[in-house]
């Protein structure tokens, strides 16, 4: 059985988030591959606050807000008839970089990458992360 090809990509609940997808969503048609749109979601108030007074009630309600948010954007961005096959996924993470990574797991997946905002370090040329620019496609190897 042949795993269907994904192109995965990262989105946060702004403007140029609808831009990104729609470029996603072009690649995902010229692959006949799944789109993949993914949001980080974290506790309110940080995963230490949250690990010194769990409470399951809320965790399940902020995931489920991140459900609505996420779908939303896509129902915003392509309207009711989407361009490809989407399944929208969100991921409770530390950032959205985190998110797509443990998403995008599979030979064959395709990420666009959230855009890179360097560091004063990387900007000196003294680290390197490696991140990909934005709408940029980067294979993953498994």
């Amino acid at each position: 059985m042949t795993e269907t090809s994904r192109v995965i990509v990262g989105v946060r609940d702004r403007v140029g988030d609808a831009a990104l997808l729609h470029r996603a969503a072009a690649e995902a048609r010229r692959r006949n591959a799944l789109l993949v749109p993914v949001l980080a979601w974290t506790p309110t108030g940080g995963e230490a606050l949250y690990r010194s007074h769990p409470c399951p009630e809320l965790e399940d309600a902020w995931e489920r807000e991140a459900c609505a948010e996420l779908d939303e954007l896509v129902t915003d961005t392509f309207g009711p008839e989407e361009p490809v096959r989407v399944h929208p996924v969100v991921v409770r993470a530390a950032s959205l970089r985190d998110a797509v990574a443990a998403v995008a797991v599979r030979d064959g997946d395709t990420v666009y990458a959230e855009p890179s905002h360097l560091s004063l370090l990387e900007r000196l040329g003294l680290h390197h992360h490696g991140a990909a620019a934005h709408g940029h496609r980067v294979a993953v190897v498994g």
